[in-house]
């Protein structure tokens, strides 16, 4: 029989990011911080804005959008410190999907599915996917407006049951 040769495990740099002191910061940073954001801005908007709009329309979810949007030179700067790309990508992220998704929420049909359900599943697999990568700024805004989406949506129903 032939000997098997084994190399010992490296313990470089890249294994720090297998360990949780790698990817504790960045999944803070990209999915659990975007998703409080968005808890906030729902909760916000559906006990302070909404009760004074005619036909509730925007929605606690298009509202949270709206202040994404403009809150989002203060959300890149913060939740992308390190990142060399642009503001105005991040913002154009958060744009496309933010209005993919208020479409959704006021088409009435499969909202809660395309919007609370499949979103989940898919910030789920983005979660579990993309924190090992250097993404363009577009990517992150599209990655934390899913965030956004489920926050604000979870924000809206429990300031609506508790407030």
């Amino acid at each position: 029989m032939a000997e098997v040769d084994v190399q010992p495990i490296s313990t470089g740099a890249e294994d720090e990011w297998n360990s949780v002191a790698g990817w504790l910061p960045e999944s803070f940073r990209h999915a659990i911080s975007p998703m409080l954001i968005g808890a906030l801005f729902g909760a916000f908007w559906q006990t302070i804005v909404l009760p004074y709009m005619a036909y509730g329309y925007p929605s606690p979810v298009q509202g949270a959008f709206i202040l994404a949007l403009l809150f989002s030179p203060l959300m890149y700067k913060y939740l992308l410190p390190d990142n060399d790309g642009d503001l105005k990508e991040y913002a154009l992220g958060l744009g496309i999907l933010g209005l993919a998704y208020s479409i959704i929420w006021v088409s009435g049909w499969g909202a809660m599915f395309c919007g609370g359900y499949l979103s989940v599943l898919i910030w789920v697999w983005i979660n579990t996917t993309w924190w090992q990568y250097e993404l363009p700024s577009f990517r992150y805004g599209l990655w934390h407006a899913i965030g956004i989406d489920i926050g604000a949506f979870g924000g809206a129903i429990l300031a609506f049951i508790y407030l």
